[in-house]
């Protein structure tokens, strides 16, 4: 079996207990890579720590001020005209770039490390994984990183700060990957500074970040006005799922305010044109539909939207989370008609859920499944729901796995091939909770797993993850 266990150790603790200060750069020395900004000003010892890098793709790097010296070099290669597109072979807290100016007879080294050490540690066992990579984010943290099948990180974007207010979500949420017509994206959900004081727990007001294959931000997506003045353009999207179609045409979330309620709203676009959109608040009955396991927690986030897939008739099949419902939402007509809904928690006894997440259509099939977060239970579940499409009648239940985890928030169930990959969400738990992602094969044997410390209960809980899934 393979695992990975996260030490996640705050910036400036990790300073203290992994930089070996040797000494200062007489010049300041300013330069990117890939993007992001790094400076020697103030920097006491030898060693910086850099954010986004991939081994896929060359790193970018860009000396600023470059005249001031007479060579640069990164690992034996000069900077000419202070850039140079070099590989980065590995992805490690004790794998470094070095980097070299020299000024007469003056030279500096300056070492670059090529993993934060704020980030997952990695262990590996076991070589039965399937094909594939593992794709991570989270709640509090603005990082989004990329495992690949050998358990190694191939990709990393980390954004350090120094404190959180978690009522906010202020994470990087929903990282995934997106092929459209043998074109490769990524895309991820940031926070907007300028909507920041809009958030609220489970709300994370911001933008969907669309990256190119080779992970470099290509576009920013808000929403676009829409129903007269409540909808601005410019206004921001919720992170919880994301649907691209093709890569002008895609459909986002958001909430609205709407008398003293925070209405679900999902936006269509396609080739800058609000096609179609949806709003909870248009349909009366969804006020009365409130789990009463959420009777307290939801306030006026009463529905609370948090997942998207489409059906074979093109319609809509969306989750939400405080009415414990499944719902068919006539898209293909425009109207935005509830077709049908599965009602995890008012139903005739065939099957069960509460607070769910991420809910996906099959059409091989014709299975719904879903990551059943059991709130009021203390039990998660992974189920799969064999289901009629055309009328929501569901005539099988089947649990996929429960071995008696909680995870009270977030959650992801993917597949590949025949294998079964949990992303295990925010613990519920005080004391067993130190899990982030599990494959299981075939038989539910266990066959890859990342933890985090199992020795932090409390850390454990404010660095859940928000999203961990598998894409081939």
């Amino acid at each position: 079996m393979k695992s990975l266990t996260l030490t996640c150790i705050k910036s400036t603790a990790a300073i203290l207990l992994f930089l070996s200060c040797q000494g200062t750069n007489e010049k300041i020395l300013n330069f990117s890579v890939n993007g992001v900004e790094y400076s020697t000003s103030g920097l006491t010892c030898d060693t910086l720590d850099l954010t986004k890098l991939s081994t896929e793709s060359e790193a970018e790097i860009r000396i600023k001020n470059y005249e001031d010296y007479d060579v640069i070099t990164v690992d034996g290669s000069v900077i000419k005209d202070g850039e140079a597109f070099l590989p980065v072979r590995k992805i490690a807290k004790n794998h470094f770039l070095t980097l070299i100016t020299t000024k007469g007879e003056n030279s500096d080294t300056l070492y670059l490390r090529t993993m934060h050490p704020d980030l997952p540690d990695i262990e590996i066992d076991g070589d039965k994984v399937s094909d594939g990579e593992f794709y991570l984010s989270f709640v509090n943290i603005r990082l989004i990183a990329r495992v690949n099948k050998e358990g190694e990180y191939d990709f990393i974007y980390y954004e350090p700060t120094e404190t959180i207010d978690t009522t906010k979500c202020p994470g990087w949420w929903d990282f995934k990957k997106h092929v459209i017509d043998n074109t490769t994206y990524y895309s991820f959900h940031a926070s907007d500074p300028d909507f920041y004081s809009m958030g609220f727990p489970g709300y994370n007001p911001g933008m969907r970040i669309i990256m190119d294959e080779n992970f470099n931000p290509i576009d920013t997506l808000h929403l676009l006005a829409s129903r007269g003045d409540k909808i601005k353009s410019g206004d921001p999207i919720d992170g919880h799922d994301f649907l691209m179609i093709n890569r002008n045409h895609y459909i986002m979330s958001s909430y609205v305010k709407v008398d003293t309620v925070y209405a679900a709203y999902l936006q269509e676009v396609n080739n800058d044109k609000v096609v179609f959109d949806w709003l909870s608040a248009d349909y009366k009955d969804m006020t009365n539909w409130l789990d009463p396991v959420f009777k307290k927690s939801a306030g006026q986030d009463y529905v609370h939207f948090n997942a998207i897939d489409t059906l074979p008739d093109g319609n809509l099949l969306c989750s939400f989370r405080h009415i414990s419902s499944i719902l068919k939402i006539n898209r293909v007509d425009g109207s935005g008609d509830i077709m049908w809904r599965l009602a995890g928690a008012d139903n005739d006894g065939s099957f069960s859920f509460h607070g769910q997440h991420y809910v996906r259509y099959h059409e091989k099939d014709s299975t719904i499944t879903l990551f059943n977060n059991g709130n009021g239970t203390g039990r998660t579940q992974m189920l799969r729901l064999k289901v009629n499409p055309n009328t929501g009648e569901v005539s099988k239940c089947t649990i996929l796995h429960d071995d008696g985890y909680f995870t009270q928030a977030c959650g992801a169930l993917t597949f590949s091939g025949d294998n079964m990959i949990v992303g295990w969400g925010i613990p519920g738990d005080s004391i067993n909770n130190n899990r982030i992602l599990t494959e299981y094969d075939v038989n539910n044997n266990e066959i890859f797993s990342l933890f985090r410390r199992q020795n932090k209960p409390t850390m454990n809980q404010y660095i859940g993850s928000y999203r961990c899934i598998k894409c081939e």
